[in-house]
């Protein structure tokens, strides 16, 4: 029988950036993150929400370290995409689930989210694919998030 959850991975040094109200076009997640990327930074999670009025908001996870310059360079660019404003969320953890047979589990990314709602844990950021739960949180509920993944499903 295979693990449900086969490893999870914390990242404590995480900062949160939104990008608000830019153009949904095709083309400009390509050249938000093709900039970044020029310049040397690896992005941990994107997510992406539609809005209304040909706008979206596009959040992404980035190591603290590389907070300040990726800011500096999104502020020269975002006229381009038009973003109206960037906002930055620190102290923010990156809690990566991953496991082949995870989401060949009914309910099981709902068990988790529901033991994150009784534990008073805010989800900011999720991203998932048929093997990865990526959930970005507040850096002072990661510990108590990833015991409470491995209390739920049994992981050592």
């Amino acid at each position: 029988m295979n693990k449900i959850i086969g490893n999870i991975d914390l990242n404590m040094g995480i900062a949160k950036v939104t990008l608000h109200r830019v153009f949904d076009r095709h083309g400009i997640a390509a050249e938000i993150f093709g900039a970044l990327g020029q310049h040397g930074f690896n992005i941990e999670a994107i997510s992406t929400t539609q809005l209304r009025r040909n706008r979206a908001d596009i959040s992404f996870a980035v190591r603290e370290p590389d907070l300040e310059p990726i800011t500096r360079i999104l502020q020269s660019i975002k006229d381009r995409f038009g973003a109206k404003t960037i906002g930055i969320d620190k102290d923010r953890a990156l809690i990566g689930i991953y496991g082949s047979e995870q989401f060949a589990n009914p309910g099981m990314v709902g068990r988790i989210f529901s033991k994150f709602a009784e534990l008073g844990i805010n989800i900011e950021m999720i991203s998932a694919s048929l093997s990865t739960l990526t959930i970005v949180i507040k850096k002072d509920k990661a510990d108590q998030a990833v015991e409470a993944i491995k209390k739920e499903f049994a992981v050592q």
